[in-house]
């Protein structure tokens, strides 16, 4: 009887660690997809239509609130991004440049765990009518991440929401 239940316990811890190990293999395998997949895009010279321009444009006209990042590097560097009421992204401005930069949604993904999903949202920096980048925008909770991958020789750079500022308001943030 002794040995019944032994038996059991044993198979019982082999299927978890089993399991464990299954799963954080699937997630490595999906983080590796996403990085091939981001630089599939990346190696897209492609020029974006004019239609799509237009459609980019239209988005960006309806932009209903604003989040703004500082830079992880450098607290001087700051960013707002523009949202529809779709949620989407639809321009991004750095602090000191005249004009924001067109985005483009590229796709979504939802990471179920913690006390919050984290939703990550991906977007092409279209300028000149060209993909110039990738912007990966992390959210969850009340924590917001971008990090964004220059296309000429994929340097990246982050930043983190600021909280100081006025966010989620329909002005923005400089």
């Amino acid at each position: 009887m002794k040995r019944i239940s032994t038996l059991k316990y044993l198979i019982l811890l082999f299927i978890c660690i089993s399991c464990g190990q299954k799963s954080s293999i699937k997630q490595n395998n999906i983080n590796s997809d996403k990085i091939e997949q981001t630089s599939e895009s990346l190696n897209k010279k492609s020029k974006i239509d004019i239609e799509e321009i237009d459609e980019i444009k239209k988005e960006s006209s309806t932009i209903k609130k604003y989040i703004c990042y500082t830079s992880d590097n450098n607290n001087s560097k700051k960013i707002w991004i523009g949202f529809n009421d779709s949620n989407k992204a639809t321009e991004i401005r750095y602090k000191e440049q005249s004009e924001s930069i067109p985005l483009k949604f590229i796709r979504n993904e939802y990471i179920e765990g913690g006390t919050s999903p984290t939703i990550i949202d991906y977007y092409n920096e279209i300028y000149k009518g060209k993909i110039n980048g990738v912007y990966k925008l992390t959210k969850s909770g009340n924590w917001h991440y971008v990090t964004y991958k220059r296309e000429k020789d994929y340097k990246e750079f982050n930043f983190t929401i600021d909280h100081t500022a006025d966010n989620f308001s329909s002005t923005p943030c400089f």
